[in-house]
């Protein structure tokens, strides 16, 4: 290897080995060692606990003081059982490597995806060489270009569109829920209502709602902040349907997983496989802007702490804004 002038050779038994070395030297030279690294001689070939095992107590230790942890530890388990790339030790993962990962997750799922996955393997190698000391020099991740992002949703819900989904999951949108089915379609309703996310309203137990103040408390955001979530007269509403009950119990006692499932069915029943639950939350944001008084009213409502990322939520129809023109 050649550099600023000098070079430095090493002899290794795989060519992971070698490509670990060389980015290890190459740092060092970079950052002014060149001499001491010189005359330190060739490190040894890598070596070391397996990445996968390293992930492995990432996801003990580290994810379940995540609000996503469950997400985290859920999506760690397949990378470890699924790649055995991760099976090699840390230290010999190099950028190429990452970045032939990569391709071949592209053509099994989204971009989004493997963004999303990119950034948790990301963290997780920051981690070990912060924290853990594993002898690793550079993060190979920071070497390697991301998939290009895919348009931000746009998908709205009419009227129409609600009414077929809460009547295939056999609410009346007026009486107390009884069943499982009936509380997402309370919930669906709630979230157009409000713009609060799918699991902020799982997350919220009756001693968050305070009906003198028409405000929803949520002491966790998925930007990990608290919210006061303003509740309008149709809020208000509907969570006068329901019977309030201890203070501790969640509003919409229905779980998760389960929760997916039956939106889902529904929503293909209903032949609207294209809305996600997530849509209505841009459905409330856009109904709701042209009836505050200007953009930081809306983002307080929302959660959302830059302008950007309320757009991806306010998508007014044209003819929406062309008869506000003529008003």
């Amino acid at each position: 290897m050649r550099r600023k002038g000098g070079a430095l050779s090493a002899t290794f038994d795989t060519k992971a080995e070698a490509e670990a070395w060389a980015i290890a030297t190459e740092a060092k030279i970079l950052a002014g060692d060149f001499a001491e690294t010189v005359a330190q001689g060739p490190v040894a070939p890598a070596s070391g606990k397996a990445a996968k095992d390293l992930f492995t107590r990432y996801a003990k230790e580290v994810s379940p003081g995540k609000r996503g942890g469950r997400w985290e530890e859920i999506r760690i388990k397949m990378l470890v059982r699924r790649y055995r790339l991760f099976d090699r030790p840390i230290t010999a993962i190099t950028g190429p490597d990452m970045a032939e990962w990569r391709d071949k997750r592209l053509c099994k799922v989204s971009a989004s995806t493997v963004n999303r996955e990119l950034c948790l393997i990301s963290s997780m190698f920051t981690h070990a060489m912060k924290e853990w000391r594993v002898g690793l020099t550079l993060n190979p991740c920071a070497l390697i270009t991301k998939p290009r992002k895919p348009r931000s949703r746009t998908q709205r819900i009419t009227v129409a569109d609600r009414e077929a989904i809460i009547s295939k999951l056999g609410w009346d949108g007026t009486s107390e829920p009884m069943s499982s089915r009936q509380w997402v379609a309370f919930a669906f309703y709630l979230a157009l209502a409000t713009a609060m996310r799918k699991g902020e309203i799982l997350s919220l137990r009756w001693s968050d709602i305070d009906f003198d103040a028409r405000s929803a408390h949520l002491d966790m955001t998925k930007n990990g902040d608290d919210r006061d979530v303003p509740l309008s007269k149709a809020a208000m509403t509907l969570l006068r349907i329901v019977r309030k009950r201890e203070p501790t119990a969640p509003v919409v006692p229905v779980r998760t997983g389960h929760f997916d499932k039956l939106f889902r069915d529904a929503k293909r029943e209903a032949g609207l496989s294209q809305i996600h639950f997530h849509d209505s939350r841009r459905e409330a944001a856009t109904t709701m802007a042209p009836k505050l008084s200007n953009v930081l009213e809306l983002a307080a409502i929302t959660g959302h702490k830059s302008l950007s990322m309320l757009q991806i939520y306010y998508k007014p129809r044209a003819a929406e804004l062309a008869a506000r023109l003529d008003a």
